[in-house]
């Protein structure tokens, strides 16, 4: 396990799985989610959780199916008996989890993905964000949109909200450390990085002292 010292109380714990991989056991009650959801669901989320059990029995010494873990489809994943804070994200090829003893929000995406960066900056971002991309090349629009897209989400699973309730709501500007959300008036310290082919984020609590976190490979 690889963790990384947070105000000297917290840690935080990041793991990277490449995905397919093998499936690792998961509960009698995941399985039956599993039936419900189609083939492709199914698979992601038997992978996911498994992976997620493994990584928090190496942490906590317990046995996989023994850790209290509640992470039905769809749903913020969260652990019983003072466990601390989880949080995971998956892209096409990979899955990024995260943990700590503060709240905690991650997402990974590919570096490489193809989407329409102003176009999509400005049916979701603020007109500030906006303006930042006005002057760059379309290769600095798409990473700083990218980079922004995977902050934002990471924040807004920090808090368990809905993408598209959140989205346009939490703000970060360029170089920050923080990103705000504008409604609700949370504030949390955020963090993002390449890694070989992807960028991912994590947002933890506004306080939170953050040097640079390590990713343990799977």
């Amino acid at each position: 396990m690889i963790t990384t010292q947070i105000n000297n109380k917290s840690v935080l714990g990041l793991w990277l799985f490449l995905m397919p991989s093998k499936l690792l056991p998961i509960s009698s009650e995941e399985k039956k989610w599993v039936q419900k959801l189609t083939p492709s669901r199914g698979l992601t989320y038997h992978f996911s959780r498994g992976c997620l059990r493994h990584v928090m029995s190496s942490m906590t010494g317990l046995e996989p199916l023994d850790i209290p873990l509640q992470a039905n489809p769809g749903e913020q994943p969260s652990l019983a008996g003072g466990l601390g804070y989880i949080s995971m994200s998956h892209c096409s090829n990979a899955l990024l989890i995260g943990w700590s003893s503060v709240k905690i929000g991650v997402d990974i995406e590919r570096k490489n993905r193809q989407f329409k960066a102003h176009k999509l900056s400005k049916r979701f971002f603020s007109q500030y964000e906006n303006c930042e991309i006005e002057n760059l090349t379309p290769n600095q629009a798409q990473e700083l949109v990218l980079k922004r897209w995977v902050i934002k989400e990471a924040a807004i699973k920090w808090h368990s909200g809905k993408i598209a309730t959140n989205i346009n709501q939490w703000i970060w500007e360029n170089t920050s450390s923080f990103a705000y959300h504008k409604k609700l008036g949370y504030k949390v310290k955020v963090y993002a990085q390449n890694h070989d082919q992807w960028i991912y984020a994590i947002a933890l609590d506004g306080d939170s002292v953050i040097p640079k976190p390590i990713i343990c490979l799977n």
